[in-house]
């Protein structure tokens, strides 16, 4: 009687055994799976390797590759040689030195004697006018070499013009200016012409 007793108590802690394992199939199958403490992997996880155990690379840096031809923006500070084309050393525009002649010419052009030898109509001097930079000096020379006179830098002469000649032709006279110091001399020369008229006798 004590094996019969012994065998229903196996018997039936077998079955409770079994109720509670089924119990358990039941829950884990019956409700969502249970939470996870591993972390997420791909896109749900942050820093999480890929799916296919690759790692990951790292994130590109500066410029999109291909701006410029190169990653990262290519040659940084690109533009070549800086300040090219100034390499004159400062000699453009550069004025020669020592005196410069800005202008020379006649102010007013001369006339010779006109009318008769009862009512003479006097003759138009020349007027000569000047600008010279560099010195405080120059001279007029007339007809040739020798000094006329001497001028300020920035002036006018007026100048009598004789008309010694025949009637109905011109006569021409010639004025050179020359600067007087500062540097290698400067020179230009101008020419006044004039008709000559008859003076007739009444």
């Amino acid at each position: 009687m004590h094996r019969y007793l012994t065998r229903a108590a196996l018997v039936a802690l077998g079955g409770a055994i079994a109720v509670a394992a089924t119990g358990c199939v039941t829950i884990e199958t019956g409700g969502s799976a249970p939470a996870s403490s591993a972390p997420a992997t791909g896109d749900a996880g942050l820093g999480g390797a890929p799916p296919d155990g690759t790692a990951a690379a790292p994130a590109p840096t500066g410029s999109p590759a291909g701006h410029g031809g190169q990653p990262g923006g290519g040659n940084t500070g690109g533009g070549g040689n800086t300040g090219s084309g100034g390499n004159n050393n400062g000699t453009a525009g550069k004025k020669p030195s020592g005196p410069t002649i800005v202008y020379y010419r006649i102010k007013q052009k001369p006339q010779c004697d006109q009318g008769t030898n009862v009512n003479r109509i006097p003759g138009v001097p020349v007027i000569l006018e000047w600008k010279v930079t560099g010195t405080d000096k120059v001279t007029l020379s007339v007809d040739g070499p020798g000094i006329y006179d001497t001028y300020p830098a920035v002036g006018t002469a007026t100048i009598d013009f004789p008309c010694a000649g025949v009637p109905g032709e011109h006569v021409k006279h010639t004025y050179q200016l020359r600067t007087v110091g500062g540097g290698e001399v400067r020179s230009k020369t101008l020419t006044a012409s004039a008709l000559v008229h008859e003076i007739p006798m009444v």
